[in-house]
């Protein structure tokens, strides 16, 4: 399975600068996510590297979401390697 990083890409086009958060296997993908969008400035990891998919899980059924949709969110993020252990 595909493991994730949690990218911050900065970009400027030509107008304002952007900061945008993209989950990827590496920095080149995150980058070609963006392309077309402007200039890539920087790239760095995230801060957040880790969901807590239970809280997470508890937040969206409190806010009325689907215990389907719920679980293709939660298992998507379990299985790109972002649950907090």
């Amino acid at each position: 399975m595909k493991q994730f990083t949690v990218y911050t890409v900065y970009m400027d086009d030509n107008d304002d600068c952007y900061k945008v958060t993209v989950p990827a296997e590496n920095a080149a993908d995150a980058i070609q996510y963006l392309d077309g969008n402007g200039e890539v400035i920087a790239v760095k990891e995230a801060p957040l590297q880790n969901i807590d998919l239970e809280c997470l899980a508890e937040t969206l059924t409190r806010a009325c979401w689907g215990q389907m949709e719920i679980d293709v969110i939660t298992r998507t993020l379990e299985m790109c390697g972002l649950q907090r252990f």
